[in-house]
């Protein structure tokens, strides 16, 4: 079975751009399921795709998650990095 070789990550304020190289063709695979992880509290949740599967369509541009229309490429941008992202704290004084 193919491996995934290599992954990149590259973030901004409002887009998350993943790439990652495989070794080879996965056999049946019709693409791949992205999870967010949050970190406090464990949360997992399938991120969104607008890119439905060749014959179908998407005329009024409505995510599905990518467990429904997994991305069939080998890098993906993640457009929703700032809807969690509804408050802000500041750091305790003296902390990094």
């Amino acid at each position: 079975m193919p491996d995934v070789i290599k992954v990149r990550a590259a973030t901004n304020n409002e887009v998350a751009f993943l790439a990652w190289d495989i070794d080879g063709m996965i056999p049946g695979c019709l693409g791949f399921e992205i999870v967010r992880l949050y970190p406090d509290s464990g949360e997992e949740r399938c991120l969104a795709a607008w890119v439905p599967f060749k014959g179908q369509r998407n005329p009024r541009w409505i995510p599905q998650d990518t467990g429904v229309w997994p991305v069939q490429k080998t890098f993906w941008r993640d457009l929703t990095v700032r809807r969690r992202r509804d408050s802000i704290d500041l750091r305790p004084e003296g902390e990094m």
